[in-house]
C-alpha cells in the first residue's frame, strides 16, 4: 500500500515561513555583528587604558630616579627611536618600563635628536598609529611643532609619507590646542623649502590629505615655497588628477595667491587640459597675470605656442587688450619675437600703439624681427604705419638704426613710402642715428 507523506508548516513545528525564519537569522547575525564591534571597541579601550596605567606607573617610579643625566637621556630616546621603526606599540612600552628606574619618560618624550627629530617625527614617518596615539596623550603642547633641522614638523613627515591616520592624529591635536593661533601655526608652518604641510601633500600625491588640510585651513593654499611656487601651481605637476579637481574647484581670490600663476604653469608644460579645467572651474585663475602684468596670451606670444590661441573667444577676447607692465598687448610680444603667425592671429582684435606709443611695426623693428618687418609692411593698414612716430618722436626707421638692427632698417629704408627726412624730438634724422652709432662704435662697420 502506498503512503502519501504531507509536510505542513506545523510538522517542523513553527507558524512561521522559511523566508520570516531568514529573516530572524540574519536579523540575529546582524545584532551579534554589531554585539562583537561593540565588545571589541570596549576591548580596544581596554588596552589603552592598560597601556596608559603602564606608563603612568613607569613615570611614578622614574621620580625616584636619580638627576638625569643628558647622555643617558639621548640614549634612550635613540634606542627607542629605533625600535618605533622596527617594532610595535608594546614592545615600546616594554622598553619604557626597563628604562623607568633610570630615566623619566618624559624626558625622554621630551628629547631631540642629533637632527632634531622627536619621537613623534619617527612615530608619524614610520606609520606608527598606536605609538603616535600614546605618545600624544603625553607630549607637551610645543613638542606638536617641533621642527627638524630640514624645518619638518611631524605633520609634514605624516603627510610627506602619506600616513594618513597619524596626520589626522595631528591635526586633531592640533586643534585641541588651547588656542587657535597654535593649530593654525601648526598647520601653516614652513620648512626650509619653504613648504606647508598643504605643500607637502601636493608634492607627494596625498589627496586626503590635501582634502583634511584644506577643511581645517585654507589660508596656506595661497602661500608660495621657496621657489615661488603654491599649491596650487605644483598640483599642475601632480599625476593625480584628484588633487586638480579638488584644488582648481576651491572658490579663491587669485589676488592673494602668491608666486607663479597656476594657469601659467599648465600651459609651459603643455597641460591644456588643465587649462580646460582652471577655465571651467574658475575664470579668475584663468586671467591670472605673472609677475610683469602678462596673461596667458602674453605668454604663449612669447612661447609661440599656437595652442592657447584656441582659447580667444567671446569671454576671453578681453585678454588681448590687457597691457603688461611694459605697456605691452601679447601682439607686441609676439612682433619682439617676430612669430609672424600670431601677429596674423591677434591682429583682428588687438590695437596698434602700446603703452609708450609704438605699433607693432615700431617693435619689430627695434627687436630686428626682420620677417616680422616685411609682413608688417606688406600689410594694407599695418604698413602705413612706417612714418608714425611714438611718444620720443621716433619712427621705426629710427629705433632700427638705434638699436643696430640693419637687417630690419634696409626694408623700411627701401620702402617707396618712407619720409627718409623725418626728425625726432632730438632733430635726428634715421640717417644722423645710424651715422652717429658708426662713428661712436666702429665695430658695427662690419654688420652694414
Amino acid at each position: 500500500m502506498e503512503v502519501e507523506i504531507s509536510i505542513v508548516e506545523e510538522d517542523v513545528g513553527t507558524n512561521n515561513s522559511i523566508e520570516e525564519e531568514v529573516k530572524k537569522d540574519e536579523g540575529g547575525a546582524f545584532k551579534e555583528e554589531m554585539l562583537e564591534d561593540e565588545i571589541d571597541s570596549l576591548n580596544k579601550e581596554d588596552i589603552w587604558r592598560s597601556r596608559r596605567e603602564r606608563i603612568n606607573n613607569a613615570s611614578a617610579a622614574a621620580r625616584n630616579a636619580e638627576k638625569q643625566d643628558p647622555a643617558e637621556v639621548n640614549a634612550a630616546a635613540q634606542r627607542l627611536g629605533f625600535i618605533i621603526i622596527k617594532a610595535d606599540v608594546e614592545e615600546f612600552i616594554s622598553a619604557i618600563e626597563s628604562l623607568a628606574m633610570k630615566i623619566n619618560p618624559s624626558a625622554i618624550f621630551n628629547c631631540l635628536n642629533a637632527e632634531g627629530n622627536s619621537l613623534l617625527h619617527f612615530a608619524a614617518f614610520n606609520g606608527k598609529d598606536d605609538i603616535l596615539r600614546l605618545l600624544l596623550d603625553y607630549v607637551p603642547d610645543h613638542l606638536i611643532a617641533a621642527q627638524n633641522d630640514w624645518g619638518d614638523t611631524s605633520l609634514h613627515m605624516a603627510i610627506g609619507a602619506k600616513r594618513s591616520t597619524a596626520a589626522e592624529m595631528l591635526i586633531r591635536r592640533a586643534r585641541d590646542l588651547p588656542n587657535i593661533e597654535g593649530k593654525n601655526q601648526i598647520l601653516r608652518m614652513k620648512n626650509k623649502h619653504g613648504n606647508t604641510a598643504l605643500h607637502e601633500a601636493v608634492l607627494n600625491g596625498h589627496v586626503k590629505g590635501v582634502r583634511d588640510l584644506l577643511n581645517e585651513d585654507l589660508e596656506p593654499v595661497y602661500w608660495m615655497n621657496e621657489y615661488q611656487t603654491s599649491p596650487l601651481y605644483l598640483a599642475v605637476d601632480s599625476k593625480d588628477p584628484e588633487i586638480q579637481e579638488v584644488l582648481f574647484s576651491l572658490a579663491l581670490e587669485p589676488s592673494r595667491i602668491q608666486g607663479l600663476p597656476p594657469i601659467h604653469g599648465a600651459i609651459l608644460q603643455e597641460r591644456y587640459d588643465l587649462v580646460d579645467l582652471i577655465l571651467e572651474k574658475n575664470m579668475k585663475l584663468f586671467e591670472m597675470t605673472n609677475s610683469r602684468g602678462g596673461n596667458i596670451l602674453h605668454l604663449a606670444a612669447y612661447m609661440n605656442a599656437a595652442q592657447v590661441f584656441k582659447y580667444l573667444g567671446l569671454e576671453t577676447v578681453y585678454l588681448v587688450q590687457q597691457r603688461d607692465r611694459n605697456g605691452d598687448l601679447p601682439i607686441h610680444i609676439a612682433s619682439k619675437m617676430g612669430y609672424v603667425e600670431q601677429i596674423e592671429k591677434l591682429l583682428p582684435v588687438s590695437c596698434l600703439l602700446n603703452g609708450q606709443g609704438p605699433t607693432v611695426l615700431h617693435v619689430a623693428a627695434k627687436y630686428g624681427r626682420t620677417s616680422a618687418v616685411r609682413y608688417v609692411l606688406n600689410h594694407k593698414k599695418l604698413g602705413m604705419a612706417i612714418n608714425d612716430a611714438d611718444n620720443a618722436g621716433n619712427t621705426p626707421s629710427h629705433l632700427a638704426a638705434m638699436y643696430s638692427q640693419p637687417a630690419a632698417l634696409i626694408p623700411l629704408v627701401m620702402d617707396e613710402r618712407i619720409i627718409p627726412g623725418h626728425i625726432n624730438r632730438k632733430c635726428l634724422t634715421p640717417f644722423d642715428i645710424a651715422r652717429d652709432r658708426l662713428r661712436r662704435e666702429p665695430t658695427l662697420r662690419n654688420h652694414c
